[in-house]
């Protein structure tokens, strides 16, 4: 073993090298978008690439041992030995050259295709365990395959043909069945044949860089393993490499101490969000999720009640939440006045409340540059608008949920999937409605709102014809804005549902990715700097149309003046801001700013100015159909009828706050926006870290305020505050 230990030096030296080149290219890319000291940034980058770029440079030398004990073998030693090659063996190594490509390419559909079967399945670990099993028994038939196939394909194969001849044909033939993949699949993997799968890669959300750079360093690992071995040089190594890692024990702490770094790697890093969730693993002593270095934020490694993610308990005197402080009491307020005592309600309404799944505020009737919203814009002119409305995060298993059930995400019942799971012991506005009199309704077509999530409870005739035969997982492809305009329709149109009060709830959901192409649709691609701003615009041109097919035939019914009809959104989308695409992470404006419009009849058009949230909506659809409170502690929002049924009167400034729990896909955000609106914005991200932004001045968040101690210590009265009223229920979300 003495005799290779010079080798894995070498090899780990080489693959630490090529490290320290990714950690600076991050640096440099990540560090204006996220906040973060460059040069820290570069070191805390080789800190938690450091363990990966050893396990890579041990993989490259053992391998290297075992393939070429002597360590004498070369790339040009090797070419020139096939150069060489005459008679049965040159025919042999032809037909292998010819064969490998179309065997590798076999053995990745296999693997593709089984591990989305499992996936599909449901449970992490058997699906780890069965791509394995799947990726073993698919490399031994293509192995068995190409044994079998090498005998006669060399005797057919003539001495004549140079095996880079027959390597050059099976590449271009299995990079032909690569673009034929790319084509014929959708960037979900659905297409007619096999090859459909390798769509996936044409996703442009699809980041492939930390493939790049285990490979740059893999790269790094073979030069050094070939390297001359003199003393001199094994020496060198041995102290770069030792040098390296005492960066990682110096970066563990300084990590810790401006936990912003940590969080620039986690969110703008790809490689390094590894390394660094591997470091943190490896470094949490108590194993409750947190650690004490690295940016974990745990403020008692040997106590697994105290943690970052941990429920302060207000009062105690003890910061479970490692905040810094323990939460204060809640302070005691009086009951604000009840709406109806002020002003009287309508009278017998029925309700339609359509939400859009993905919708931006950038509509119209907000003043979007693009005419994407015609009928929408219709309604907000005979409506009330709220100008500055919240979702309380920033994707739909967070938000949905809670917003009808009418508390924060961390106060429900749930199972902390990322898709979450609503136990039956919530009571959603549809089963407040249900228990009211009124006929239940809705329509919905992606998966997550089938029955088994928790979202249809209360709702006596729920639809789900609009949902794809095969639905996927993550995005959607199809287009289903007609079926859902039909299905409501239908479900309006039977005098079994109509003939009484009713609810009528729809969950469009085009304008979510993956972004459909609508001929029928307008161009918005004026002054685009990207394909997607422009195809998102067309899905919503198109759910708008579609909507606007409901409303002229709820428009054409004799109970149209007695039907309220909200529309709102459960998140936005992000278009590059800070950096980012889609949605489901943070809780930036373009995330979470949403549109709100109450349609009632007999009400004056108006708009509300002062900021409100989603948490509200079950409180003033209860006030607007006239119907009861529940008890106290039962609904975390106030209602807003008040301000929708009597614009005379002075709306009164709120806080809101944003809650987005820990899942097994995203850690725990929340927001509070605070003072007179659009007002100040304080954010937490990352265990500790803290962004603070004056909406007034910065709509676009570019300039944090953070470092002024006074206005933070302000804010962060204000949000301790809000969190000591919370009633959080603990979850231990299921493993990746």
């Amino acid at each position: 073993m003495n005799r290779w230990f010079p080798r894995y030096v070498l090899s780990v030296a080489g693959s630490t090298f090529a490290a320290l080149g990714v950690s600076v290219e991050q640096a440099i890319r990540v560090a204006p978008v996220w906040q973060a000291p460059p040069a820290e940034l570069a070191l805390g980058e080789v800190a938690v690439l450091m363990p990966l770029a050893t396990l890579v440079g041990v993989a490259v030398a053992t391998a290297s041992v075992m393939l070429d004990p002597a360590g004498v073998w070369t790339l040009r030693g090797t070419i020139t030995e096939i150069l060489s090659l005459r008679g049965p063996s040159r025919a042999r190594a032809a037909a292998l050259a010819l064969v490998a490509p179309a065997l590798l390419l076999g053995w990745t559909l296999v693997c593709a295709h089984g591990e989305r079967v499992l996936v599909a399945g449901g449970a992490p670990g058997a699906s780890g365990a069965g791509a394995a099993v799947v990726a073993t028994v698919g490399l031994a038939f293509a192995a068995a395959t190409g044994f079998a196939a090498i005998p006669p394909l060399a005797r057919t194969v003539t001495a004549s043909v140079h095996p880079a001849m027959a390597a050059f044909c099976g590449g271009v033939y299995a990079l032909a069945a690569v673009a034929a993949g790319l084509r014929l699949g959708d960037v979900s993997g659905n297409g007619a044949t096999p090859l459909a799968i390798l769509g996936v890669l044409t996703r442009p959300e699809l980041d492939l860089s930390p493939v790049v750079s285990l490979l740059f360093m893999g790269a790094g690992a073979v030069v050094g393993d070939r390297a001359a071995r003199t003393d001199v040089r094994i020496v060198g190594a041995a102290a770069f490499v030792g040098v390296t890692w005492g960066l990682v024990l110096r970066e563990a702490l300084a990590i810790s101490a401006d936990p912003r770094v940590a969080q620039a790697i986690a969110r703008g890093a790809p490689l390094g969000r590894a390394g660094l969730a591997l470091a943190q693993r490896w470094t949490d002593r108590d194993h409750d999720g947190a650690s004490a270095l690295f940016g974990g934020g745990d403020c008692d490694d040997h106590d697994p009640r105290r943690s970052p993610t941990a429920i302060d308990i207000p009062g105690n005197g003890i910061d479970e939440d490692c905040s810094g402080a323990d939460l204060p009491l809640p302070h005691e307020a009086p009951p604000p006045p009840r709406p109806e005592r002020r002003h009287p309600m309508p009278r017998n309404l029925n309700l339609v409340l359509l939400t859009v799944d993905t919708l931006r505020d950038d509509l119209g009737f907000t003043g979007y540059k693009f005419p994407v919203s015609p009928n929408l814009d219709g309604l907000a002119a005979r409506s009330t608008v709220f100008d500055h409305a919240y979702a309380m995060a920033s994707y739909t298993g967070k938000s949905v949920g809670p917003t009808m059930i009418g508390k924060y995400p961390s106060e429900c019942l749930r199972d902390g999937a990322h898709f979450d799971n609503y136990f039956p012991q919530n009571v959603l506005l549809a089963e407040r409605l249900q228990a009211a009199g009124f006929r239940t309704m809705g329509a919905a077509s992606h998966w997550y709102f089938k029955p088994k999530y928790g979202l249809s409870q209360g709702i006596d005739e729920w639809d789900m014809s609009a949902m794809p035969p095969n639905p996927n997982m993550d995005v959607d492809s199809n287009i289903s804005s007609p079926q859902l305009t039909d299905a409501a329709i239908r479900l309006l149109s039977n005098p079994e549902n109509a003939s009484h009060r009713f609810f009528l709830w729809v969950h469009y959901f085009d304008p979510h990715a993956n972004y459909m192409p609508h001929p029928e649709a307008p161009s918005f691609t004026a002054g685009a700097k990207s394909w997607a701003r422009p195809a998102y615009d067309g899905e919503v041109w198109f759910t708008d149309h579609h909507i606007g097919r409901l409303l002229d035939f709820i428009a054409s019914q004799p109970w149209a003046d007695r039907t309220a009809i909200v529309v709102t959104a459960d998140h936005g989308e992000a278009f590059d801001e800070h950096g980012m695409n889609w949605h489901g992470v943070d809780l930036w404006e373009p995330l979470i700013h949403v549109p709100l419009i109450f349609y009632v009849p007999g009400v004056e058009p108006h708009r509300v100015f002062p900021k409100r949230s989603l948490i509200d909506l079950v409180p003033t659809l209860l006030d607007l159909m006239n119907l009861p409170q529940p008890p106290a502690g039962e609904l975390s929002g106030e209602s807003n009828a008040l301000a929708i049924v009597a614009p005379e009167e002075p709306v009164e400034e709120r806080d809101v706050y944003m809650d987005m729990p820990t899942g097994p896909q995203v850690p725990q955000h929340r927001a509070l926006i605070h003072g007179d609106t659009p007002g100040f914005k304080l954010m937490q991200e990352w265990m500790s870290v803290y962004f603070l932004y004056d909406l007034s001045k910065d709509p676009g968040e570019l300039s944090d305020l953070s470092r002024d101690r006074g206005k933070l210590r302000e804010l962060m009265g204000a949000y301790e505050d809000k969190l000591a009223t919370l009633h959080v229920i603990p979850v231990n979300p299921p493993a990746r």
